[in-house]
C-alpha cells in the first residue's frame, strides 16, 4: 500500500506532537504544571540543553533550568513543548534530595510536592546550585566519630 507523500507530511508531525503530549502525561509533567505553573521569569543563572528525568521519562539534552532565590524554573526545548508548559518549583517543595547513586554521577534525585507528585533526577548543574539546606551530604565528608 503506497501512501501519497502528503500523507507522510501530515503523519510525521501528528505522531511527533502526540508522543510529546503522551510523554507529559506519563512523566508527571502535566500534574506538576497544574500545581507549579512557570508563569514568571526568574533572575538568576540558566542552563539550556540539559538532561534530566521526570518520573519514568528521560529528557535528553532538551531541558532548560533556571535557578533563583525562590526556586527552580524548568522548561523544555520548543520541538517538545506540547504538553510541557514551563514549571516553577519552590525550593520548599523539593523533598528527599539525595545523590543519584550511580558511580561517578553528579546528579541528584528529589521528590516534588507534598504529597509527592513525582520524582525527578536533576543534572549536576542544578545540584551545585541548590540551596545549602537541600544539598545531599557527600558520604566521604561525614564526621561519624
Amino acid at each position: 500500500m503506497d501512501l501519497p507523500p502528503l500523507t507522510y507530511l501530515l503523519l510525521i508531525p501528528t505522531v511527533w506532537l502526540s508522543l510529546s503530549w503522551l510523554l507529559s502525561r506519563i512523566s508527571g509533567w502535566h500534574r506538576l504544571a497544574q500545581r507549579y505553573p512557570g508563569t514568571h521569569a526568574i533572575a538568576g543563572e540558566t542552563a539550556a540543553l540539559r538532561t534530566g528525568r521526570i518520573g519514568p521519562v528521560n529528557y535528553y539534552s532538551c531541558l532548560k533550568f533556571g535557578i533563583g532565590d525562590e526556586g527552580l524554573l524548568i522548561s523544555i526545548a520548543p520541538p517538545f513543548r506540547l504538553g510541557h508548559p514551563p514549571l516553577f518549583i519552590p525550593w520548599s517543595h523539593l523533598h528527599h534530595v539525595k545523590e543519584d547513586g550511580m558511580m561517578y554521577s553528579q546528579k541528584v534525585k528529589a521528590s516534588i510536592g507534598q504529597p509527592t507528585i513525582t520524582r525527578m533526577i536533576f543534572p549536576g548543574w542544578v545540584r551545585y546550585r541548590l540551596p545549602m539546606s537541600l544539598r545531599p551530604v557527600d558520604p566521604r565528608l561525614r564526621d561519624d566519630d
